[in-house]
Parts: C-alpha cells; sequence; structure tokens
C-alpha cells in the first residue's frame, strides 16, 4: 500500500501546527494558515506502511484516494470550510463577542490556598489574574468587549495599549445574573479605537461549578492530617466559573499557566512543564501550552502526588500509597506509537495520565491536551481470575485518541455539531489499536463492532441517546471501511480531515462533503446520499458469548465455572452487562451471583457494578447490602450512580438507600463551597 497519500496529510499537518508555534507569539497579531506551496513542493518516496508486508498491491480505491487528493483539492476544502465556520451559528450559549474581539493569548496565574474547616484542610480558595491578548476584529465596531464569566468576583480590570509596557484601569460591569439570552457575562469598556490590547484581570473564583474536590483519608501523614484533591471539568462549556474567558471553541489560542500552591502540592495543566520555583513552604509551576487551545480544553488538577516517569513523553500521577495494577500502565508510551500509526504524530509533546478516586464522579470523558484521567477502580488489584487488559487498553485508547479527536479536532459539545462523530471516531479506532497492541487480535476488534451493531440497532432497549447517536456513527464507519477498501484506508481520510479541522472546528457537513467530494461514484443518483449496508462481521469471542446465553436462558439452565474460565475480560463484561435482556428468572440470577462469587469475579469492581444492574434491573435483591457497600465506596462513579438510581426506582431497602443518598451528598467530593 502506498505511503504518498499519508505523508502528505501528515507533512501538511505538521506544516501547519510548526506554523502555529512559530508565528504566534505573544502579541497574537500575526495570523496562521496551512503553507499549501511547502505542501506541494514535497517531494515523497513510495513505501510501504507499517505493520504490512512490501510489494502489497494498494487496492483501487486506494489508488482512487490518492490521485483525488491533491493540493488544489486541499485547498478548495479549507477555503470551503472557512467560509462555512464564518456563517455558521454554533449554538454554544457564550455571551463573548468575537467577532469584533477575538483572543490571541492568555497568560494566566493562578494561586491555590487552603481553606481549613476546623483545623482541617478541607478544600481550594483560587485566586487568579489573567492578562487577556486581544485584536480588534471589526474595525467599526464601537461596542464594549464581552467575556463569559460566571459567579467570578472581578476585583480589577486594567487595559495595556502598547504591548504592556503600561496599564490603566478600565471600566467594568459584572453581569453575573442572567441577561436576556440566559448567559452571565463580563463586560469591559475598552478604547474601540484601538486595534489590540492587553486586558488584566484580577479575581476569586468562590463558587466554580466546574471544580471537584475532597479530603481523603487514606492520604494521612505524620500529623494525620487530609489533604483535598482538585480537578477541573471544563465541559462543555464551564471554563467561564474559574476563568475570565472567551468561553467557546471557536476562539483557540496559546496558552501560559501558572499555579502557585502549598507545599506538599503539585499542579499539572495543559502544556509542557517550564519550570518548578520552590520556596519554604509553597511552589510554583509554570506551563505553557504552544499550540492554540480553548479555554474548554485547559486542565488543572492539583493534590498531594506520586510521580511515574513512564518514558521521556508519558507520566502516570496517582496519590501517594494508594496501591494499583501498574503493568499497562508501564506500556503506556507503546500504546500511544499504536495510537500514533494509526491517526498521525502526537503533537501535544507531553502526556500525563493522572489515576484519581471513583468518588469524584468522572465518566471518562473530557477533553483536555496533555492530560488524561482515568478512575482508580480500573487498576485496582483483585482476587478475580479474569485479569487480561483486554478493556483496559480499549478504555486507554479511546482516551488517547482524544488527542487527535478532541483536542485538535474539535466540535461543540451541547449539539451535535459533529462532536457524536469525534467520539464515534475514538472509539472505532480504539477497536483496532486495542486488537493491534494485544498481538493483533483481528477477533477481539471485531467482537467491539459486533457490539456497537447489536447496539445501534436495538431500538427497544432503554439507552442513552449520546450512546445511541455514537454506535449510529461507528456503524457507518464500518460501512465506509468496507466501501472504500479497508479500516487503514478510511484512517488515511480521517488523517487528512484533521488537516481541515485543525484550522477550525469539526462539523459532520465537512465529513461528508470531503467523502463525497473524493469517492463521488459512491452516491445514489436517487437519493443523492452514500448508500450504506449491513456488513456481516464476525468473532469467535462472539459466538462463544452467545452459545453462554443460550444456555444460561434455557429452560434447565446450565451454569458452570468452565463457561467463563477460557473468556476474556471484554467479554465477561459483556454478559454480565447484557443478561437482563434475558428474562431470567430469580432462580437463574441467583446460580450466576453464586458463580461469580465462587470464582471471585464478584471482587472485580467493575463487573460487580455490570452484574448488579442486570440482578437488580431483573428483580434480585439478595445482593443489596453489597450494592449498598459498592455505593458507599465508589459514590459518584458512573456504575455508584446507576445502581443508586436503580434502588430508588425499585424502592428496595428505602431506608438504607436513603442513608447511602445522604452520604453521597454530604460527601466532601462536591462543586465547590
Amino acid at each position: 500500500m502506498s505511503r504518498t497519500v499519508l505523508l502528505l496529510v501528515c507533512l501538511a499537518t505538521l506544516t501547519f501546527i510548526c506554523s502555529a508555534k512559530k508565528n504566534r507569539g505573544k502579541d497574537g497579531s500575526e495570523d496562521v494558515g496551512v503553507d499549501f506551496e511547502v505542501v506541494a513542493n514535497l517531494e515523497f518516496e513510495n513505501g510501504t506502511e507499517a505493520g504490512t508486508e512490501s510489494g502489497t498491491e494498494s487496492s483501487e480505491f486506494d489508488g482512487e484516494f490518492e490521485r483525488n487528493v491533491t493540493t488544489e483539492f486541499l485547498r478548495k476544502q479549507l477555503d470551503s470550510l472557512r467560509k462555512k465556520v464564518d456563517s455558521t451559528f454554533w449554538g454554544l450559549p457564550s455571551a463573548a463577542n468575537i467577532d469584533v474581539y477575538r483572543t490571541t493569548r492568555l497568560d494566566i496565574n493562578l494561586a491555590m490556598d487552603l481553606k481549613n474547616v476546623s483545623g482541617v484542610a478541607r478544600s481550594f480558595r483560587l485566586r487568579g489574574t489573567v492578562d487577556i491578548y486581544y485584536v480588534k476584529e471589526d474595525p467599526d465596531a464601537e461596542e464594549s468587549m464581552i467575556l463569559d464569566s460566571w459567579g467570578l468576583k472581578i476585583k480589577r480590570s486594567r487595559v495595556s495599549y502598547d504591548g504592556g509596557v503600561t496599564f490603566s484601569d478600565v471600566r467594568f460591569r459584572d453581569h453575573n445574573r442572567q441577561d436576556g439570552l440566559g448567559h452571565p457575562k463580563l463586560e469591559l469598556h475598552v478604547d474601540p479605537s484601538q486595534s489590540e490590547g492587553i486586558i488584566r484581570i484580577e479575581y476569586v473564583a468562590p463558587s466554580a461549578e466546574s471544580l471537584r474536590y475532597t479530603s481523603l483519608e487514606y492520604m494521612t501523614f505524620s500529623d494525620v492530617q487530609n489533604y483535598p484533591m482538585l480537578v477541573i471539568f471544563n465541559q462543555p462549556d464551564m471554563a467561564r466559573t474559574w476563568l475570565p474567558c472567551q468561553d467557546t471553541l471557536r476562539v483557540k489560542t496559546p496558552v501560559d499557566i501558572t499555579i502557585d500552591v502549598p507545599s506538599p502540592f503539585t499542579a499539572l495543566s495543559s502544556g509542557g512543564l517550564v519550570s518548578e520555583v520552590y520556596t519554604e513552604d509553597r511552589t510554583i509551576f509554570e506551563f505553557f501550552q504552544p499550540m492554540s487551545v480553548g479555554a474548554q480544553q485547559l486542565s488543572l488538577t492539583v493534590g498531594v502526588l506520586e510521580r511515574w516517569n513512564i518514558s521521556e513523553r508519558v507520566t502516570v500521577w496517582m496519590e501517594q500509597r494508594r496501591t494499583i495494577r501498574d503493568g499497562l500502565l508501564m506500556e503506556a508510551d507503546s500504546l500511544l506509537k499504536v495510537c500514533e500509526s494509526m491517526a498521525g504524530p502526537f503533537v501535544w509533546e507531553h502526556l500525563n495520565i493522572v489515576i484519581i478516586p471513583d468518588k469524584i464522579g468522572y465518566r471518562g470523558e473530557m477533553l483536555g491536551p496533555n492530560t488524561i484521567y482515568l478512575p482508580s477502580s480500573m487498576f485496582e488489584t483483585t482476587s478475580s481470575p479474569i485479569q487480561d487488559d483486554t478493556l483496559r487498553v480499549q478504555v486507554l485508547t479511546r482516551q488517547m485518541f482524544n488527542s487527535w479527536y478532541g483536542n485538535l479536532v474539535t466540535a461543540p459539545a451541547r449539539a451535535d455539531y459533529g462532536q457524536m462523530m469525534i467520539r464515534g471516531i475514538n472509539e472505532y479506532l480504539s477497536y483496532y489499536a486495542t486488537a493491534q497492541f494485544l498481538d493483533n487480535d483481528e477477533q477481539l476488534a471485531n467482537f467491539f463492532l459486533l457490539h456497537v451493531q447489536e447496539f445501534g440497532t436495538d431500538y427497544e432497549r432503554k439507552i442513552n441517546i449520546a450512546y445511541f447517536d455514537v454506535a449510529n456513527h461507528i456503524m457507518n464507519m464500518i460501512s465506509l471501511a468496507d466501501i472504500v477498501g479497508g479500516p487503514e484506508i478510511l484512517s488515511k481520510f480521517f488523517r487528512m480531515v484533521t488537516l481541515f479541522s485543525v484550522a477550525d472546528q469539526f462539523t459532520t457537513e465537512l465529513f461528508w462533503d470531503t467523502f463525497t467530494e473524493l469517492y463521488p461514484e459512491l452516491i445514489d443518483e436517487d437519493t443523492g446520499n452514500i448508500s450504506f449496508k449491513n456488513v456481516e462481521i464476525t468473532s469467535t469471542y462472539w459466538t462463544e458469548c452467545h452459545e453462554i446465553i443460550a444456555a444460561w436462558n434455557s429452560t434447565e439452565p446450565e451454569i458452570r465455572a468452565k463457561q467463563l474460565k477460557n473468556l476474556n475480560y471484554v467479554q465477561v463484561a459483556y454478559l454480565l452487562d447484557n443478561m437482563w435482556l434475558m428474562e431470567l428468572p430469580k432462580r437463574t440470577v441467583r446460580d450466576i451471583t453464586s458463580l461469580l462469587k465462587k470464582m471471585e469475579i464478584y471482587s472485580d469492581p467493575y463487573l460487580f457494578s455490570r452484574w448488579a444492574q442486570t440482578a437488580l434491573r431483573l428483580g434480585d435483591t439478595k445482593l443489596v447490602e453489597d450494592v449498598l457497600e459498592y455505593i458507599k465506596t465508589y459514590e459518584k462513579n458512573a456504575g455508584a450512580t446507576t445502581l443508586l438510581s436503580l434502588l430508588t426506582e425499585t424502592s428496595v431497602e428505602s431506608k438504607k438507600v436513603k442513608k447511602a443518598r445522604k452520604q453521597i451528598e454530604a460527601s466532601s467530593y462536591l462543586s465547590w463551597n
């Protein structure tokens, strides 16, 4: 298979990225674009793609892809995209007037202080100063600058029109109440005759909905004091709750962020670590993100953390004294290389993998360059015999693909302007990355795809509509890969769409217009659309699972340990998660519970939560005590919240359920204040 197009797309993307890094200085005045002349003059050699044998012939569509992807094609598609973006209302709840004033750079200085309750550190207090570099987009506009700001206390606002040499106070009005559009905002009366400037805002964040904290009893030290942990969740539009900004993904800038924290805390954020300055009782961390990112993409973590240097570009962080299975994490850089082989170069330079407590309630989908958050239960050591990494690899690679589809390629989170498709691309690619990492296990990739097909066509099941949409996007990708000659060629197309989307936001319209431009012969003349077809997929793993389902769902059910011993983790999770669809009698449900306990699969928190949901749906209340213990332990993770909801719906053990709910409500994992 020829690498011509692959190299073209990768180098074009890198040309754009390098241009962005080089041209956007602190004044932010120079525009960034794709240097098509450089791309056009590049010379390539034919070769073989990684993982393929030399001399493999290109498919018909692979050759068609190469012939159609020309420099003029790239220029045409990008110009078309820019025109569409300029005239599109994205539906984001942002009050910022970005068509008049546009941010070109952010310099953020934060100071974190511990807030004590009865002499015990219970939470953080946040003070901040931000320098917002801006240019005036509309020279004729006379209006004030509008920023997004929600719940912040603005202490002072100043402006500089000479590059930061001198600052003078500027009048501001804090519209923290809901205005007519339902958007809190900050109005700054800058001089409309100035074409550019720097706004400096001093503020505190007393009520930031995007911040979570806790006191952790297992983080004790010589003084037996509990220490809190802080993680920022920004999606879909929560950056404004801790930072005055233009809180929309239509505005992306380089960011310099400095975080001053008390010892012994460590701070992590988006970008590479520039410096660490230690004083007697505090540490100042500075990070710089040269890539242009939106405020929603900024990450922030503060805690007493232990550092594992996996490689020069991958670091794992976790709370001190926590014991986890670390085998897979030690191979994180190898996993990242697998993702690169499919999606192109990892441009963010460094990746932090942060292991956080399940109690914090993180669902695993937050975007943010340089940072992945994973729940600690994912790596707990258990006595279960099902210990392989099939599911863990899939979860980790899906998160890694966010570095491309989610951080380079962005789309608004509040509406389906491509955001669901981006999630679908990550999920789809993670199946093949997992299979490649685990000895090129094609049967495993097909098992994932079959699960999606089952999920996406089950209209009777009560499911979250967002995941249903993701499944349908993946089904479209399965069909597209079959049409064009395989997932490898489809991955090439994804890389090309990445090039367009780095310049602006991703849309489903961009995706399909570009695809039909490349392959006009695939359009159905009657409908004007691409005709999709069901792709027949087989997997021995799938067959094994359904043989067990049939045995458990028979009139004389056969429930044996030998049925599960030879299955992998993904298969067992699928079985336990889907048996509720079979409407099993309670006797069978309890026999399965007994088997899981005997095999100690019951001790695995992820597998337990899946089976507990199934058992409760099928009316078995015998494991309520164990369910309540799980809820008390994990509080706000996805499994605990779903189980609590099921208990509430069925009115099971109402007094104990109320007690568990009160515990969660009283937990220190709450919104700021």
